[in-house]
C-alpha cells in the first residue's frame, strides 16, 4: 500500500503516538517498541496471551487481531486515524476483544495471519488486520484501511459493524468460512509429507526462472515494487560458480550495480532502504532494517570476491561504518531498525515519510560551491520543481532523492571533466550534505535487539573484517556475539531468547534465531580461528534439533509449540526479505558435520532438505536459498 505520491503527504503527528487518553491499556506493561506505541491508545488492547482468549471466550466476542511493527509507515498510519479515533474505538471495546502484535517479537504469530490476509484478501502487508473467532481462527483479513468510508472504498467502521452483525445473526457462516480458511492455511503452511525427492532438473529449472524474470533494464526481478531479495543473489552467485558461464553473475552485478547508484541506497549516509516502490530502485519506502544491511552487506562482500575486485569495497565500509554509528548499543547489540518517518525539517510540528533524507533545490543551492553543483545536479538530476512525482500544490514536496541514473564516469565524460575531478567534487558535496542532515532529526529508532537479526550483522561483519582486513570489524563482531551470548542466551538450559530491550528479554527464541546465529558463529568461528564459537554453534545445534527438529517427517518447525494458542506449528520455506530458516539449517548441517566429523548430521540435512521436494520441485523461484544449500549439499 504504497505510492509515490504519497511520500511526506500525510502530515501525521504519531511517532510516539500521543494521546489525549491520559488512561494506559493492557500494553503498558509491554516491552515491544510497538506495542508501548499504543499504550494510551483509547482502544483497550491486550498483548497476545491467555488473558485475551480468555475474556473473548467469557463475553463471546470476537478477536480482533493488529499486527504490525514500531517503524511501519502504514502502521502509524492507521494508528493515528483509527486507533485514536473514539469513535472507532468504542467499537473495538465494546464489540471485540482486541490484540496487538509486534511481528518482530513473534514471527509465528505473523506468518499464519499474514497468509490469512493472502488468502481473504488476496494480498498481504502491515499493518496486518484480523478478525477472528474465539479459537483464532480468521474469518476477515487485510492490510491498511481508513477509519471511514471514502471514494466508494469501505472503511474500518464499515467492517466492525459488519463483523459484529454477523457475529451475532449468523455464526455458522462464520465458523464454515474459519474453519475453511485454517485448512488453507494448515496446507500451506505445513509441509506436505509425501516421498521423494527433489528432481535433478530442479536446480537448471531455478536459474531459468531467474533468467526469465530479470530486468534487463534497470536489474532486480520482476516489477515494481523491488526488494533486494538476497537469497536470489546469493544462489546465482553460486550457481555461477558451479556453472561457470558467467551468466547468473551477471544479473547480480548488474541488480547491485543499479542499486548502488539508485535511492534505495542511502547516498549520503551508507546503508540500504527496504525497498524501492518503482522498478528503477530510484523511490524507497525509507525504512532502514539491520536485516538488510547484514544480507545486503554479505551478498555485496560475496559479489566482490566473485568478480575478484574492490568495486564494492566504499558501499560496503560506508554501510557498516553507518551502522556501527547509529544501529549499534554502547554493549555491543544492534538495534531492529529506523522509521521512514520523520520530523519535517521545515516544520517541526509536522512528520512525514522521507523527510530525513530527501532534498529540495532550494536547501541544496545555499549549501553547495558552483562547481559542486555543477557535478551533484548533473548526476543526480536534481530538479527546481524535483526529481520524483508530487504534488504541484505543495512547494514542500518539490522534492529531489538521490539517485543516478548512469555511472560517475558518464557525467564526467558529459561535463567534460575528468574523473577524479568529479569524484573529488561529488564527495565534498557529499560531506556537506551529510553536516546539514545531521542536524535534522533522526527518524524512530526501535531499539529492541533481535537474535536472528544480529546475526545477519555478525555475519557480515566477520566476512568483512577477512575481506577488507579490518580488526575493527573483527573486535565489533566479537563483541557483538558476546553480547548475545550474554544477554540473549542461557548456558545452563542452552536456549536463546528472541530479543531484549533495556535489559528484559522478550521470550524464547524462534527457529530463525538459531539458524541464523549458528551460521554467523560459524563464520566468527572462520574468521578467528577461535574454537568457542565453533563450539558454542554445536551447541546451538543440538538444541536445535531438540526443540524444532521433526522426527517424524523431517525438517525443522518455526516455533517450539510451547505457545498452544498458537493455531498450528508451521514449516516456513519461502525466501522473502529474510532467507528461510530451513534452508539455512540445512547449510549449517552440512557445515557442521564437515567441520565436526558428523555424518549423521549430512543425513538429517538431506532428509530435510528432500522433505520439501513438492514445494521444491513445483515452485523454482519462491525457494533460492534451499537450492543454494542442495549446491552446497553436492560439492
Amino acid at each position: 500500500m504504497r505510492i509515490i505520491s504519497f511520500i511526506l503527504l500525510l502530515n501525521i503527528t504519531c511517532i510516539a503516538f500521543a494521546s489525549d487518553n491520559k488512561t494506559s491499556n493492557q500494553l503498558i506493561n509491554e516491552s515491544s517498541p510497538y506495542l508501548l506505541q499504543h499504550a494510551y491508545n483509547p482502544v483497550n488492547w491486550y498483548p497476545w496471551g491467555a488473558a485475551a482468549f480468555t475474556k473473548a471466550r467469557q463475553q463471546n466476542k470476537p478477536l480482533f487481531i493488529s499486527i504490525g511493527y514500531s517503524t511501519c509507515h502504514w502502521c502509524h498510519v492507521m494508528a493515528h486515524e483509527s486507533f485514536e479515533n473514539n469513535k472507532i474505538a468504542k467499537l473495538l471495546n465494546d464489540n471485540f476483544i482486541s490484540i496487538k502484535v509486534d511481528r518482530e517479537e513473534r514471527p509465528d504469530i505473523d506468518r499464519i495471519y499474514l497468509t490469512a490476509s493472502e488468502v481473504l484478501a488476496g494480498y498481504g502487508g502491515w499493518p496486518t488486520t484480523i478478525i477472528a473467532t474465539t479459537e483464532l481462527k480468521p474469518f476477515f483479513a487485510t492490510t491498511y484501511l481508513p477509519p471511514f468510508a471514502a471514494d466508494g472504498r469501505k472503511g474500518l467502521e464499515d467492517i466492525l459493524n459488519s463483523a459484529t452483525a454477523l457475529w451475532h445473526e449468523d455464526r455458522q457462516k462464520i465458523n464454515t468460512v474459519a474453519d475453511e480458511v485454517t485448512e488453507i492455511l494448515r496446507t500451506q503452511l505445513q509441509s506436505k509429507v509425501t516421498k521423494g525427492k527433489v528432481s535433478a532438473s530442479s536446480l537448471e529449472k531455478t536459474y531459468r526462472q531467474f533468467v526469465s524474470s530479470f530486468d534487463t533494464e534497470h536489474g532486480g526481478f520482476g516489477h515494481a515494487p523491488k526488494f533486494p531479495r538476497t537469497s536470489v543473489f546469493d544462489f546465482l552467485l553460486l550457481y555461477d560458480k558451479h556453472n561457470p558461464s558467467g551468466k547468473a553473475k551477471a544479473m547480480v552485478i548488474n541488480t547491485l550495480d543499479t542499486m548502488l547508484r539508485a535511492g534505495i541506497y542511502d547516498q549520503v549516509g551508507g546503508g540500504f532502504h527496504r525497498y524501492a516502490v518503482d522498478a528503477q530502485w530510484k523511490v524507497p519506502h525509507f525504512e532502514k532494517m539491520l536485516y538488510d544491511q547484514g544480507l545486503i552487506i554479505n551478498t555485496l562482500l560475496d559479489a566482490s570476491q566473485a568478480t575478484d575486485s574492490q568495486r564494492y569495497h566504499a558501499a560496503i565500509t560506508q554501510s557498516l561504518d553507518f551502522v556501527l554509528e547509529r544501529m549499534r548499543s554502547d554493549n555491543g547489540g544492534f538495534y531492529s531498525a529506523y522509521d521512514a518517518d520523520s520530523i519535517r525539517p521545515d516544520n517541526p510540528e509536522e512528520h512525514g515519510e522521507g523527510a530525513y533524507y530527501v532534498w529540495n533545490k532550494a536547501e541544496l543551492d545555499r549549501l553547495l560551491s558552483t562547481a559542486e553543483k555543477k557535478v551533484f545536479y548533473e548526476h543526480f538530476n536534481i530538479q527546481k520543481k524535483g526529481n520524483v512525482d508530487s504534488d504541484p500544490q505543495n512547494e514542500f514536496l518539490k522534492l529531489n532523492i538521490l539517485h543516478a541514473e548512469y555511472s560517475l564516469q558518464r557525467t564526467a565524460n558529459d561535463l567534460s571533466l575528468k574523473l577524479s575531478e568529479a569524484k573529488t567534487l561529488l564527495a565534498s558535496s557529499m560531506t556537506k550534505l551529510k553536516q546539514q542532515r545531521s542536524k535534522r532529526p533522526l527518524p524512530h529508532l526501535d531499539d529492541k535487539i533481535i537474535t536472528s537479526w544480529n546475526a545477519l550483522m555478525l555475519k557480515a561483519l566477520t566476512k568483512a573484517a577477512s575481506q577488507l582486513k579490518r580488526d575493527d570489524y573483527q573486535a565489533a563482531a566479537e563483541k557483538a556475539a558476546r553480547f548475545i551470548h550474554r544477554q540473549l542466551y542461557n548456558p545452563v538450559s542452552k536456549q536463546l531468547y528472541r530479543s531484549v530491550r533495556n535489559g528484559k528479554q522478550s521470550g524464547e527464541a524462534y527457529l530463525d534465531d538459531y539458524a541464523y546465529l549458528i551460521n554467523a558463529l560459524l563464520s566468527l568461528y572462520q574468521s578467528s580461528n577461535d574454537r568457542q564459537w565453533l563450539i558454542w554453534a554445536n551447541e546451538l545445534m543440538d538444541q536445535q534439533i531438540s526443540v524444532f527438529y521433526d522426527r517424524s517427517h523431517h525438517g525443522f518447525f518455526d516455533n517450539s509449540g510451547n505457545d498452544k494458542n498458537i493455531l498450528f506449528r508451521s514449516k516456513h520455506l519461502y525466501d522473502g526479505s529474510l532467507p528461510s530458516a530451513n534452508a539455512v539449517s540445512v547449510e549449517n548441517l552440512i557445515l557442521l558435520s564437515r567441520l565436526i566429523k558428523r555424518p549423521d548430521w549430512i543425513t538429517m540435512a538431506s532428509n530435510s532438505l528432500h522433505s520439501f521436494h513438492s514445494e521444491l520441485n513445483d515452485l523454482f523461484g519462491n525457494h533460492p536459498q534451499m537450492f543454494r544449500s542442495l549446491l552446497l549439499l553436492n560439492e
